[in-house]
């Protein structure tokens, strides 16, 4: 797997190779629509930053977005993926409107902005993992402001997703935070507004 990973890194470093994602087009266009023109943004898992680049492209000139995955290195003390991610945003010209913070979610809470725009959450889809980004993330978003949530829905085109925790704290808590209302669902991804 490592060797792939690097040979991922060397191909998509000649252009030959895209840099992954997990989110499906309608979702991008999903996240494209809601970040526009927000000031300050936050990503939870950035992977190779397909997202962060779209978000990144769709924030107002000066905004800023945080950037949060703590890049697990392999057995060779490398990610791979992180650079990745650093050349797709430095090719896109996002690269200086984006910080990005080599944590955990939960480590990097006091790294990033008191109240923001829009969050795009899609870090640890256990159970547990997005409570606690739900807990401590969705205070950070402003009245009116958005926060999309990947894997919380079961796509048509994947239900092997049925069995990620995600899914089930999504419906067993966050639709029924009176503090949110649900916008829409495309594909696995929710997005929320905050109401009060």
């Amino acid at each position: 797997m490592r060797g792939l990973e690097l040979l991922h890194l060397v191909k998509y470093f000649f252009k030959v190779d895209a840099p992954n994602t997990q989110t499906s087009k309608n979702e991008r266009a999903a996240i494209e629509r809601y970040a526009k023109d927000a000031n300050l943004a936050i990503e939870i898992g950035v992977f190779e930053g397909v997202n962060t680049v779209v978000i990144g492209q769709h924030i107002k000139p000066a905004g800023k977005l945080y950037g949060i995955d703590p890049f697990f290195k392999g057995k060779l003390g490398v990610c791979f993926h992180k650079y990745v991610a650093k050349l797709n945003l430095k090719r896109h010209k996002v690269n200086k409107k984006v910080v990005l913070i080599e944590k955990l979610s939960g480590d990097a809470i006091s790294d990033v902005p008191a109240s923001c725009d829009f969050i795009f959450i899609d870090g640890d889809h256990s159970y547990d993992g997005i409570k606690k980004d739900w807990e401590q993330y969705s205070l950070k978003v402003r009245p009116g402001g958005i926060i999309a949530l990947h894997d919380t829905t079961v796509p048509e085109f994947d239900p092997g997703r049925v069995a990620l925790g995600s899914i089930a704290f999504f419906k067993d808590v966050i639709v029924h935070d009176k503090s949110f209302e649900k916008v829409e669902t495309i594909d696995s991804l929710n997005i929320m507004r905050r109401i009060s």
